[in-house]
């Protein structure tokens, strides 16, 4: 049977009609917005989940053959779907991956055009305004990558040099404190991909990419001539990874906790963070060689989504 509700908001009327399941919930908001319906209804309706996630950002995500996609995040999201499939007793769930970019992949969230978002996205209070995120899953720290003949080796050789970052990246706050702390005199220009960033420190068009420690050690893997380039500098700052969500989704939120608590207590995620990081992926990527943190491993002692601010 097909409900229909309606609704007088002064001289407008909202209509709220669909052949849904006894199970779905759906809830009429204000006359601007549409109607909202949880996540895990969503899946359960379309038979699908959709994974958003950043193309190079190696090791953690980036696009595969067939529409598909790979990384430490993908791997760990794809157990995440598998407990959804469980949850909703739906062993013929489809996965769809959608690629975004830096700013695309809040918008993603936001528009209900993705379920989840799985990369390398900083966990901080003014994106928590916004989102959820679970449990972190890696933890990194502020730095730069510069040519190696530069001779930069700290941020204080950094003063009156040229800096580039990559456009709504979380570590701009970190690097313009800095600046302003050391009087650095930093001249800056903002790109939309890191691509664009590393072309710019290898042509000396600017001296310092700065960015995650993490990311810029993975782009530098990448390089036909890595000792070409150096990741250096104290680090600025030290955040948490993790996987984003819609806000105020409690029942989807707590199957994917559910899940990272698992991958953690039963030792899956040192696996899978071996895979990723120890060893060689593919015939074109180096080793990272980054051994996992103690911040990241006593992290996974006590798991929690909560986060400094």
């Amino acid at each position: 049977m097909v409900h229909v509700h309606r609704r007088s908001l002064g001289r407008s009327t909202r209509v709220c009609a669909g052949s849904l399941s006894a199970a779905l919930a759906l809830t009429c908001l204000a006359p601007a917005l549409a109607c909202a319906e949880g996540t895990l209804d969503k899946i359960r309706r379309t038979g699908t989940m959709v994974i958003a996630y950043p193309d190079n950002r190696f090791p953690f995500a980036e696009a595969a053959d067939n529409g598909s996609a790979a990384g430490y995040s993908i791997d760990i999201c794809r157990k995440i779907a598998d407990a959804v499939r469980r949850e909703l007793k739906l062993p013929q769930m489809q996965l769809r991956f959608l690629q975004v970019n830096s700013s695309g992949r809040f918008d993603a969230i936001a528009r209900d055009q993705a379920d989840i978002e799985c990369g390398s996205t900083t966990n901080n209070a003014a994106r928590r305004e916004r989102f959820a995120f679970t449990i972190p899953h890696f933890y990194t720290s502020t730095r730069m990558m510069v040519r190696a003949d530069a001779g930069i080796h700290s941020w204080l050789d950094m003063r009156d040099k040229r800096v580039v970052t990559v456009r709504q990246s979380s570590v701009l706050p970190y690097v313009k404190a800095r600046d302003a702390a050391g009087a650095l005199n930093l001249r800056w220009t903002e790109v939309g991909r890191d691509l664009d960033a590393i072309a710019m420190v290898t042509e000396g068009r600017v001296d310092a990419y700065v960015d995650d420690d993490v990311l810029l050690s993975s782009h530098r893997s990448a390089v036909e001539r890595p000792e070409l380039l150096a990741v250096v500098g104290e680090a600025l700052a030290v955040e948490p990874y993790a996987m984003m969500v819609r806000k105020n989704d409690a029942a989807f939120k707590a199957v994917v906790d559910r899940e990272m608590v698992r991958i953690i207590s039963d030792g899956e995620i040192y696996s899978l963070y071996d895979k990723w990081f120890m060893r060689p992926v593919g015939a074109h990527r180096q080793a990272l060689g980054l051994t996992m943190s103690y911040l990241l491993r006593d992290s996974f002692r006590f798991p929690s989504d909560k986060a400094a601010e």
